[in-house]
């Protein structure tokens, strides 16, 4: 009897899903979950309880920016880089727990910022790397004089 009550538990006893709802402003961005897509914003999922990456882009060529890293000229592996800070900031880690509605909401003004901030980033990484080596230079000169 206690075993049959213990199968039927393990058998029958499944935990209820949770629900993920993903918006975008603007709707219409596509959505992918743990790297798979779901379709475009406004979206909602029913899943089971966990912890997942759901990522907003707008556009949904990953595979283009992947070779366009790889193999392209200098201006384009830095338009590919300026699209990856834009995923990255439509990128955040959701736990959707049993029963409840999970929501993500993303909006495309923070992933434009994302991409402001990489380009200074960059911008002040090699105008930084230039100005270290004028003064270096004007330090040598100055000395070996």
């Amino acid at each position: 009897m206690v075993l049959f009550s213990l199968l039927t538990l393990l058998l029958f006893n499944t935990a209820p899903s949770g629900f993920l709802s993903v918006n975008s402003i603007p709707p219409g961005l596509s959505v992918f979950v743990e790297g798979e897509s779901i379709g475009r914003t406004p979206v909602e999922r029913q899943v089971s309880p966990g912890i997942y990456w759901v990522t907003v882009v707008s556009n949904d060529s990953l595979q283009r920016l992947y070779h366009q890293l790889r193999d392209a000229k200098l201006l384009e592996k830095l338009s590919a880089l300026w699209e990856l800070a834009r995923i990255d900031a439509g990128t955040t880690q959701v736990e959707v727990l049993p029963g409840c509605e999970t929501e993500v909401i993303i909006d495309s003004k923070a992933m434009e910022k994302n991409v402001c901030r990489a380009k200074w980033l960059v911008a002040g990484g090699v105008g930084g790397i230039f100005g270290l080596g004028f003064l270096l230079g004007l330090v040598i000169g100055f000395v070996a004089q």
